[in-house]
């Protein structure tokens, strides 16, 4: 219950500011000023608005209104008012008064801003100019090229005349062309000159097209059409003699067959499958090769083997019996040769390699030159290939054997797996041979035969996989600051003088703060006197965002060998992988990780105080570590962000004899 005194509601509110603006209202006791004490905005002093309300509680509505409009003096009533703004501002315009002004004939309700502008030489719509666009006015069009025909695009509405350049005619489909108008003659161009809407339509220098309907390319010179453009199935030549049999056109062959086939109007002439037929005057079957006529068919007396040496003769022919006579008897062009019956057999040795070819004997009283006693040549055309020579991969069988390309060929070559079918091989060898096998490759350099998006070249994708096989995985994705270095065993166990008395207590801690894993396969570490290694990728190490990695020179030194994710100093890892030499044996010393030749992260540390008065941890059986809120490879530059580990112990005391103190592989401490 309101202004009654109590508070029945217990929260302490003030029983006579019902609005809870601050100001009692009510009225008897307790009472106060405020005029509406159920609406906050009504309260002594609150702004006056136009909305019929009394908001300052004075008695008074609206008046002096923060919303209030400027008015202007409207003598013609039309809504606009003249020249400046009246003093006083209202919520309503009083009468006589209008909200706009701009008016510039306040003396006729019929000129204001925006009125229809007409032919009267008045400026109805007070632009400043007169009877300009008026809706009664006449509409002109531009004919800038003065070809008679006027621009649909560009008119113009005026009182009176037209204005010089423009026309009543609104046609011309180009106006910036004097010869594109709608009484021009159509040409074949790929322009519509009589703007018709139609390109090259009726075009008065059309094409002449042949109908191709076997589709060879020579056209009926009976079926014509014409047009600007090839029509389809149509060709510019003539020519075909038969426009249903694609074999039959300018460009065929004549062939016998009783067609004529290059139509040019004869049949089987000039055939190139023609018989050439020669005289036989001896009548042995065999014709005079010096005189022949082509024909497709056979003529009288006449024979197609032209290979008689004597058409005088029938005892003398091809195939007849040599004998030593002084006659060339078998018309091989010798008498009395190597093949007379009564001679002795020799081989040939047309490659001059002293062995002679079985399938070319003759015959013959004394050894001709070129000839051998022997018939074991393979090859007589190469003398290379004999017994005496060795095999290659060539397709021929060089020490005659009667096998070609056997896998003890020169050059053979060696074959591997190629499981996955990405053209390179893994390094399971499937055969020495000169023929590639099926599945096989001359190519060892798959790193996953497995995986057919895996292979030299391949594009890296952010998966964990070292597609492209470089032997780095990701590293298209990794950014430099994403491996921190954050912690470093670089004291000796050997009192910390500096000197590697106990190198195998060494190791460094790195963190991923990207938000993906990263495989550390083929990154790389430096130390500063030059030592490397390089990360084997048959470890796989990965680590995991926001992960640690822990590498060391022995893990035998390590109570939980297994926090050891690298041992550099293993030397069964391989010359590239690993390093007995590479280990922090200075005061002042590095590390150093690249990635693929990129700098990713460097801590270099020193034996004196940095500029800024800082120094680095250095106490022997502890470990320093890069503070839990720095680790970045911006921070971990400054000695201020280390500091030495805690108490946590992590060798193997028994090993070792003492402990050592540091949190590989575990979340860092702050520094303080």
């Amino acid at each position: 219950i309101w202004y009654d005194g109590i508070d029945q509601a217990c929260d302490g509110g003030d029983d006579f500011d019902q609005d809870g603006d601050g100001l009692q209202g009510g009225s008897g006791a307790g009472g106060g000023p405020d005029c509406d004490d159920t609406d906050a905005d009504v309260y002594p002093g609150a702004p006056e608005v136009c909305d019929g309300i009394d908001q300052d509680c004075d008695a008074a509505i609206d008046e002096e209104a923060v919303d209030a409009l400027d008015v202007y003096v409207d003598a013609d009533g039309d809504g606009f008012g003249v020249g400046e703004a009246v003093a006083e501002q209202f919520c309503e315009p009083p009468l006589g008064t209008a909200l706009q002004g701009g008016d510039c004939a306040d003396e006729d309700g019929a000129v204001y801003p925006g009125a229809a502008e007409v032919c009267n030489g008045v400026d109805d719509d007070c632009s400043g100019f007169v009877d300009d666009n008026a809706t009664d006015g006449a509409r002109w069009y531009a004919d800038f090229d003065a070809d008679g025909y006027g621009d649909p695009a560009n008119p113009v509405q005026v009182c009176g005349d037209a204005p010089a350049g423009y026309l009543a005619d609104s046609t011309d489909c180009d106006d910036t062309d004097p010869s594109i108008r709608p009484d021009a003659s159509e040409v074949c161009d790929g322009i519509d000159e009589d703007c018709d809407g139609a390109i090259d339509d009726d075009a008065i220098d059309p094409l002449l097209w042949y109908g191709d309907g076997d589709g060879d390319g020579d056209g009926d010179a009976a079926a014509t059409l014409s047009a600007c453009t090839q029509p389809a199935g149509y060709v510019p030549t003539a020519g075909d003699c038969d426009d249903a049999d694609s074999a039959r056109n300018s460009a065929a062959y004549e062939s016998c067959d009783g067609v004529d086939n290059d139509c040019d109007g004869e049949t089987d002439t000039d055939s190139p499958d023609a018989t050439a037929w020669h005289p036989d005057l001896d009548g042995d079957g065999f014709g005079d090769a010096a005189t022949s006529v082509r024909s497709c068919d056979l003529i009288a007396g006449w024979t197609a083997d032209g290979s008689d040496c004597d058409d005088g003769d029938g005892g003398n022919l091809p195939g007849g019996i040599e004998v030593c006579d002084g006659a060339d008897n078998n018309c091989d062009g010798v008498s009395d040769e190597d093949t007379a019956v009564d001679a002795s057999l020799w081989y040939a040795d047309a490659d001059t390699d002293l062995f002679g070819d079985p399938g070319a004997q003759i015959f013959a009283c004394e050894l001709p030159d070129g000839y051998t006693d022997n018939a074991e040549d393979c090859n007589d055309s190469d003398p290379s290939s004999n017994p005496a020579s060795r095999e290659f991969c060539d397709g021929i069988d060089n020490d005659c054997d009667g096998d070609t390309d056997e896998s003890d060929a020169f050059d053979a070559q060696v074959w591997y797996r190629d499981v996955d079918s990405d053209g390179y091989g893994g390094d399971t060898l499937v055969d020495v041979s000169c023929a590639q096998p099926a599945g096989a490759v001359a190519d060892t350099t798959d790193c996953d035969d497995g995986d057919s998006g895996v292979y030299p070249g391949s594009t890296e994708t952010q998966d964990l996989v070292d597609e492209d096989c470089d032997g780095l995985v990701d590293e298209d994705f990794i950014l430099v600051g994403d491996i921190v270095v954050s912690e470093i065993a670089r004291q000796p166990y050997a009192g910390g003088s500096g000197t590697a008395l106990n190198p195998q207590a060494q190791w460094f801690e790195v963190y991923n703060s990207s938000s993906a894993d990263i495989n550390l396969s083929g990154w790389y570490f430096e130390e500063q006197d030059g030592d490397r290694f390089v990360l084997s990728p048959s470890v796989g190490l990965v680590i995991p965002a926001g992960g640690y990695a822990v590498l060391c020179y022995n893990d035998d030194w390590f109570g939980t060998p297994a926090v050891c994710d690298y041992t550099w100093g293993d030397a069964s890892l391989g010359a590239s992988y690993s390093d007995t030499t590479f280990y922090f044996d200075r005061p002042e010393d590095l590390i150093a990780i690249y990635l693929n030749g990129l700098l990713m992260d460097e801590v270099h540390w020193y034996d004196v105080p940095e500029g800024d008065g800082d120094v680095w941890p250095a106490q022997a059986h502890y470990s320093m570590q890069l503070s839990a809120d720095a680790l970045s490879t911006t921070a971990n530059d400054d000695a201020g962000a280390w500091c030495l580990a805690g108490n946590t112990v992590y060798t193997s005391v028994g090993t070792v004899g003492h402990p050592d103190r540091g949190t590989p592989a575990a979340a860092n401490q702050t520094c303080n």
